[in-house]
């Protein structure tokens, strides 16, 4: 009787935690996918090269750790946007500290679409330059 509870009791435990887990990612898609309907943004700046980035927001955990995607941070206004891997690998080719030795940075135009709940949806690095400036690096 008493393992007849018991299996009973960790039955209702997982389905009410994979519950919980739907539930978070139901409403993760929706504040952090769902766009207004303004037009797409798009802010150009210079990049600024984070080795370590670890921010441990509701947002930053949906979109990196569960959707797989990369942070870019601009260094206008300091704005952080999610984009794809093969456009965060366009930033990375070359070390930063590399092209500190040889006297460039990148400058990006970022595009994207602004959210419903505020902030932007994933981005799209649309155009990379070279500047003569020293790359801004943090750790």
């Amino acid at each position: 009787m008493f393992q007849g509870r018991l299996v009973k009791f960790l039955k209702y435990l997982f389905l009410s935690i994979i519950s919980v887990v739907v539930l978070y990612l139901v409403i993760s898609v929706i504040i952090y996918r769902l766009p207004s309907f303004d037009k797409v943004e798009c802010f150009k700046s210079e990049v600024v090269f984070d080795f370590v980035d670890i921010q441990l927001s509701p947002r930053e955990i949906f979109e990196t750790g569960v959707l797989g995607k990369s942070v870019v941070t601009l260094a206008i206004e300091n704005k952080r946007f999610f984009i794809e891997n093969i456009d965060k690998k366009k930033l990375w080719e070359i070390n930063p500290r590399d092209m500190k030795e040889q006297g460039y940075t990148l400058s990006a135009e970022v595009c994207a679409q602004p959210l419903m709940f505020g902030g932007y949806g994933v981005a799209k690095v649309a155009n990379l330059t070279k500047v003569n400036k020293q790359p801004i690096i943090t750790k």
